[in-house]
């Protein structure tokens, strides 16, 4: 025992230890869990703990902390603690612990009713890692159970091993400052830390977990053999297999990591020792999945052996990198430790040795880092590779065997539990309901309304004029006509004639309309009035005022036929049609309809432009169930208040939308929502479904997904009655529809594992034909299924994983872009943005930085009430995200602009980007003339997310957009009393202009006594702009 004055300088793990205690949000302990056979009587356990305290000088140690550095002593009279007593039955407390004085080690006996007795024993990490508290609680127990003289000589006292520390560090042959130039070389030179995929982390999970997994004989074998082949060590090989494992997982390459590397591993001497022993040594991980694991273990072991030969010289620094590896003891039957194993490390693995060999594997997970069911999957892939290393070590790392994912029941194929139904057409259909309840309302739309009777005699009384015009099969009409009844009912008469439908948008400029009838080549146009100089363009009026008798029963359609071609955007600037069948269509329907149970609904919104697919949902199912499509006006889809009250008025009660205008149009005093919401065209934010649960708890949401290529939708995803919180901050996709097959590929069109991101790829019976007269546009999207003989895949461009919740979509692979030699996908700095509390939407794009090098610009809308801070957004994404994916830029923008079809226009986000010295406005605002232009000055500033506007400025020219008009017109009703509708707003751009109007439309209002009552409430600039 050495003298009881006896004091000594921290070692560097010391240090390290005392960080990490210091920074953490209350002190924390080793405890261990002891299983007594016996039931000791306190004073034994006492004098058990005191036979420990003779033996290891480091237990009697006062840790003196002045708050900028730590001591060690042995005090005199050193203090020895009696243990505490709980009954069984009793409430647990365990007992502090306090370094100062020397309490650093402290028991808590629990003797049980049954006999036995539960022993928690504490050490503080000031004095012990979690080994040497295991190897205490196995002498503990002994001494306790079957008490014996100690046959072994005196352990390294860890004064003696901290002694030996400062001699090697201060190197009087010149070593010391060699080591220390290695440590700091391995530091300067660290690549960004290890991170992992959003989609495997527990959102809610509070309190960290560990898992474990025995290692069998073959494993072990396995092991053996591997280290033979490779001339180094099982637990060496161990490591190597964890970090290629997490390489293919997370798609990083090039990261660093931590060895949480135990020297008493390496000096016999110090192996009863006990302290603190563990350093959490940085390391350099660099993979290719195209090599050997033989080449990278070439490339890798000199790192390992310069970290061994040099660890004397280690010093801690900051907090490095949260994901590591470790080795240590099994413990023993009966010992099991109760408090997080690695505090400050988010995962680490971890290589349990029984003394014979690596007999186990364990995971440790801080608070949220993975889902329950992630970390046994994660062993047991972990487990499974280390079987296929003898035979493989000289194939490339993508090759290697991954188990199947029972664990998370992620299959490697999404298909739907029941084909649809063939053989229906949709116009059979219609023919049925006609037949079985001719008077059940189908179409509510203010231009038309129709009984089924209805429906069905008009539909084919107009098929026949179309026949006489030369429509039939293999033909195309072209539809120029707005979301309306006549719409409806032309595309069913094209149907009946034989022909395919061809929507055009009427809010389409002419080049991109000339562009599609170009490539369609249409037989006839259906237009809302014909053209006296074509006689291709007829008249919906004309066409359904047909007084030709319609005869009954249904027109006959092949399934193979085509029923629409539908434009999209293409790569190359130009259009580009997708061509669907009737078998398409109705396979699609027959399936949304049963994994939603559209039965249930009886009135169906169409919101959308049939120009883009999206509104088809509910197009043709309202009319596949017999249920009525109610057809929604243009002032219902731009004003909160019309969408409210076509939504109540009309009894709609299921609708599908793009989730930004359905976020929009809910801003109204009393937002209306509808029994069943399907929500598709772009992410699902778990901020729009906490929205709709708080204005209509009972109602149905769905989240739907799927390319034009696959007829309108392949997959879906129903949400709970709980508000999400899902990682990455939106909806998953579980479900997929009919006998549609949905696969997640490599590049090479290998199944990807679960959690490892890959290109989303379509088969079964609702692909597209293909793409119109485009031959070389089937060949690149439409692939030969290595699955399925003789089947096709569409290579759909979008990026997913897969995660026990279900697909997560991630976006697109032909936005990757390489930032400083890393590849990056966008997609992910977004994900991460959307997780921020005051962000509501955002995309990141690759732009021309300083020297013309691509950086990351990330377009923001925040939240209501809520300011971009770019500099604090920064902070948070580099603690998230490798260093390329962090944005160099961030560009507040009050909406994004959007396509027809709802998705985000990427191509004029770069058209928004302002330069990087732009000169700021140039003159200030000028003031407004009275109160109403002051208000409407200050909620077009809020919505600009800018200081202030002035009343004379152009609102679009300052980046307004219709999103935006439907939340000014919303608002300007909320402090107003007044109702505008949005097109007041596109005539009157200026808040000048549009005050005058709204004065105009509530004459009878006193507007100067409630815009004054508003703008009390507004920002000081806004109170300031109102004149005297």
């Amino acid at each position: 025992m050495p003298d009881m004055h006896d004091a000594w300088s921290p070692t560097p793990e010391q240090q390290a230890a005392w960080q990490q205690w210091r920074s953490a949000p209350a002190p924390h302990a080793h405890v261990v869990r002891i299983a007594l056979r016996c039931q000791p009587e306190p004073a034994a356990v006492d004098a058990a703990l005191a036979l420990l305290r003779e033996r290891h000088d480091v237990l009697c140690m006062a840790c003196i902390d002045d708050g900028s550095q730590l001591a060690a002593c042995v005090p005199q009279g050193a203090n020895a603690v009696a243990t505490i007593i709980v009954a069984d039955g009793e409430a647990l407390v365990l007992p502090a612990l306090d370094p100062a004085q020397g309490k650093v080690l402290r028991a808590c006996l629990c003797p049980l009713a049954g006999g036995g007795a539960t022993l928690w024993l504490l050490a503080s990490p000031l004095a012990a890692d979690r080994n040497s508290v295991l190897r205490l609680a196995e002498a503990v127990r002994d001494a306790l159970e079957s008490p014996a003289a100690d046959e072994n000589g005196p352990p390294l006292q860890y004064a003696q091993y901290a002694d030996w520390q400062e001699s090697a560090r201060l190197g009087e042959d010149g070593t010391g400052d060699a080591g220390r130039g290695y440590w700091q070389a391995q530091a300067a030179g660290l690549p960004a830390p290890l991170r992992l995929p959003d989609a495997l982390a527990a959102a809610s999970a509070t309190t960290a977990g560990s898992w474990r997994h025995t290692l069998h004989a073959a494993h072990r074998q396995a092991l053996a053999e591997t280290a033979r082949q490779l001339g180094t060590t099982p637990e060496r090989v161990l490591q190597a297999a964890w970090w290629a494992m997490l390489a293919r997982l997370c798609g990083q390459p090039v990261f660093s990591a931590t060895w949480l590397h135990d020297c008493r591993r390496d000096y016999d001497v110090m192996a009863g020792a006990a302290g603190v022993f563990a350093k959490a040594l940085p390391l350099r991980v660099q993979w290719d999945d195209t090599a050997s694991l033989r080449s990278h273990w070439q490339a890798w072991l000199p790192a390992l052996d310069g970290h061994a030969a040099w660890q004397e010289a280690w010093l801690p620094g900051d907090a490095g990198p949260r994901i590591g590896f470790a080795v240590s003891p099994l413990p023993a039957d009966g010992i099991a430790l109760a408090s997080p194993a690695w505090p400050g490390f988010d995962l680490v693995c971890e290589a349990l040795d029984d003394g014979q060999g690596m007999a186990a594997l364990a995971l440790h997970a801080s608070a949220g880092t993975l889902h329950p069911r992630v970390a046994p999957w994660l062993l047991s892939h972990l487990a499974a590779l280390i079987g296929t290393l003898p035979a493989a070590l000289d194939a490339p790392l993508w090759s290697l065997w991954w188990p199947a994912d029972d664990t998370l029941r992620v299959p490697q194929c999404w298909t739907g539990d029941k084909p649809a139904a063939a053989g229906d057409s949709l116009l059979d259909r219609i023919a049925r309901h006609a037949r079985n309840a001719p008077t059940a309302p189908a179409l509510d739309a203010a231009d038309l309304v129709l009984d089924y009777g209805g429906l069905q005699r008009t539909v084919h009384a107009a098929a026949q004029r179309l026949r006489a015009l030369g429509v039939g099969p293999g033909t195309r009409v072209a539809l120029a006509l707005p979301r309306s009844g006549a719409l409806v009912a032309s595309l069913l008469a094209v149907w009946a004639a034989g022909g395919a439908y061809v929507p055009l948008d009427p809010a389409w400029p002419q080049a991109r309309r000339r562009s599609v009838l170009a490539q369609a080549g249409p037989v006839l146009t259906i237009a809302q009035q014909a053209s006296p100089d074509d006689g291709t363009v007829l008249s919906a009026d004309a066409l359904l005022a047909s007084a030709a008798p319609a005869a009954e029963g249904a027109a006959t359609v092949t399934p193979d036929a085509a029923a629409y071609v539908l434009f999209t955007s293409g790569s190359t600037g130009e259009p580009k049609g997708v061509v669907i069948g009737h078998a398409q269509v109705s396979h699609y329907t027959a399936a949304v309809c049963d994994a939603l149970s559209l039965s249930s609904c009886q009135r169906f919104g169409l919101t959308s432009s049939v120009a883009a697919d999206l509104g088809n949902t509910t197009l043709f199912a309202a009319l596949w169930q017999g249920g009525c499509l109610v057809v929604a006006g243009d002032d219902d889809m731009a004003h909160p208040a019309a969408f409210a009250r076509y939504l109540r008025g009309r009894a709609v009660d299921a609708i599908k939308i793009v989730p930004s205008h359905l976020a929009a149009l809910l801003e109204t005093e009393a937002p209306a929502v509808p029994a069943t919401v399907i929500l598709g065209g772009e992410p699902l934010p778990a901020s729009l479904v906490g929205t709709l649960r708080h204005h209509a708890p009972g109602c149905r949401i769905f989240n739907h997904y799927g390319p034009t290529e696959t007829t309108i939708g392949v997959m879906v995803h129903a949400l709970g009655a709980d508000v999400p919180a899902w990682p990455a901050g939106t909806a998953p996709l579980s479900r997929a529809l009919g006998a549609t097959r949905v696969r997640l590929l490599d590049d090479a069109l290998r199944p990807v594992p679960a959690g490892v991101a890959g290109q989303l790829y379509v088969g079964g019976p609702q692909l597209a034909h293909g793409y119109l007269g485009r031959a070389d546009l089937d060949a690149a999207a439409f692939v030969d299924d290595p699955f399925v003989a003789a089947e096709r895949l569409y290579r759909t461009g979008d990026l997913a994983r897969a995660t026990p919740a279900g697909l997560q979509l991630l976006g697109r692979a032909d936005q990757q872009v390489k930032i400083r030699g890393i590849r990056v996908e966008p997609a992910e700095a977004e994900a991460a943005l959307l997780a921020q509390p005051g962000v509501a939407q955002a995309a990141v794009c690759a732009v021309a930085g300083p020297g013309g090098e691509a950086v990351l610009c990330a377009f923001l809308v925040p939240a209501a009430g809520s300011i971009v801070d770019a500099a604090a957004l920064r902070h948070t994404l580099a603690a998230m995200l490798p260093d390329a994916m962090v944005p160099a830029r961030f560009v507040p923008l009050a909406a994004l602009p959007r396509l027809p079809n709802g998705k985000t226009d990427r191509v004029a986000l770069r058209e928004l980007l302002p330069a990087d010295n732009a000169p700021a406005a140039a003159a200030a605002a000028a003031a407004a003339s009275d109160a109403v232009e002051a208000l409407v000055c200050a909620l077009m500033a809020e919505l600009l997310e800018q200081g202030q506007v002035d009343p004379h400025a152009d609102f679009f020219a300052l980046g307004g957009h219709s999103l935006l008009v439907i939340k000014l017109v919303a608002r300007l009703r909320r402090r107003l009393q007044v109702e505008i509708a949005p097109g007041v707003v596109f005539d009157h751009p200026s808040a000048h202009a549009l005050a005058a109007a709204v004065r105009q439309a509530a004459a009878d209002n006193d507007l100067d006594t409630l815009a004054h009552a508003a703008l009390a409430a507004a920002a000081p600039h806004a109170q300031a702009a109102v004149p005297a």
